[in-house]
Order: C-alpha cells, then sequence, then structure tokens
C-alpha cells in the first residue's frame, strides 16, 4: 500500500474515531456522566483497539510466516528437481528472485511446474527402458511367463540425470545384442 493511501486510511480512521468520540462526548455532557467513567470507557476503548490491531498484526504475522514456508518449500523441491534431473540450473531463471514474498513464489511457481512436468517424463522413459531391460532379460533367463508392465518397475528418482538414462540405455542395448546372440544360437 502506497504511502498516500496509508495517509487516506489513518486519515480517514481519524476522522471517524474523532467524530465518534466527540458524539460519545456529547452524549455524555447530555446524559450527565462522570469523568471517571468517562475516563474508564474511553481506557477500555482504547484497549479494545489494541486487541483488535493485535489480532490483525498476529493475523498477518502468521500469513507471513506460512509464505516464507511456502517459498522454501518450492525453492528446496525446484533444487531438488533440478539436482535428481542432473541439471544445474533452469535456464531463464534468475538464481534469486526479489520482490515481496507473493512475488517471489510467483515467480517460481512456473519454474516448479515445468521441472515437476520434465521429472514425470523423465521418469516414464525410465520406466519404458527399465521394462525393456526386465523383459528381454527375462527371455534371455529363458522365462516365457513375464509380466510386461510398465507399473511394476521401480525407479530410483534421486537420480533421473541423462548420464543414469544412457546408461541404462546402453544396457539396453547390449541386452538386444545378447538376446540376438542367445536366438542365433538355439536357432541354429
Amino acid at each position: 500500500m502506497g504511502s498516500f493511501q496509508k495517509m487516506q486510511s489513518s486519515a480517514l480512521l481519524e476522522t471517524s474515531c474523532g467524530y465518534l468520540l466527540q458524539e460519545l462526548q456529547m452524549i455524555w455532557n447530555e446524559v450527565g456522566e462522570d469523568q471517571f467513567n468517562r475516563e474508564k470507557v474511553l481506557l477500555d476503548l482504547e484497549q479494545e483497539c489494541l486487541e483488535v490491531y493485535r489480532r490483525k498484526v498476529d493475523s498477518a504475522n502468521i500469513s507471513r510466516a506460512r509464505l516464507h514456508q511456502e517459498l522454501a518449500e518450492s525453492e528446496a523441491e525446484l533444487t531438488h528437481l533440478l539436482l535428481s534431473l542432473g541439471e544445474r540450473s533452469l535456464p531463464g531463471r534468475p538464481e534469486k528472485v526479489s520482490g515481496t514474498l507473493k512475488e517471489q513464489l510467483d515467480a517460481i511457481t512456473p519454474a516448479l511446474r515445468e521441472m515437476r512436468l520434465r521429472k514425470e517424463d523423465r521418469v516414464n522413459q525410465f520406466r519404458a527402458v527399465q521394462a525393456q531391460i526386465q523383459k528381454i532379460s527375462a527371455e534371455i533367463a529363458g522365462q516365457s511367463a513375464y509380466d510386461d508392465s510398465i507399473t511394476n518397475v521401480i525407479v530410483n528418482e534421486n537420480d533421473l540425470s541423462s548420464k543414469k538414462l544412457e546408461e541404462y540405455q546402453s544396457e539396453l542395448q547390449r541386452l538386444h545384442k545378447e538376446k540376438v546372440k542367445v536366438n542365433w544360437v538355439h536357432g541354429s
């Protein structure tokens, strides 16, 4: 909120409170309220106002803490995703984002969404390659009844790097060659 808006709302509050206080003074004068009771009521009003402000400040602090927590969790998740995918950084994303907590959270959200999609895609690639490896390994071992369901494949989601995927793909190629040899030997 800009300083002009702060001044406007503060002036409005003072005007409203001032007007209500004047009205209360007029009523007290008309009724004949004694000074002790007037001061007690004013003290009670001041205390109630402080309690309302305190609740608002406490609520704002809780909201701020939640945003800090959400931002920290998002940054940690993004870092974990980058590490598990073997990437140093996300192209086009600055290392440190400035601005309000909401702006920082808004800035990290698209990158986090993109990295989650990349991870999902990479997990699917790993599953497909590992399922083929398991199937060919079973065929080479002479197991005729093999469940080739990709859903049975367990992927280590802590290392989804391109290098690791290439290792699995190399293993798959090696097994393909071995299967061809085994089939050739058994076919002869």
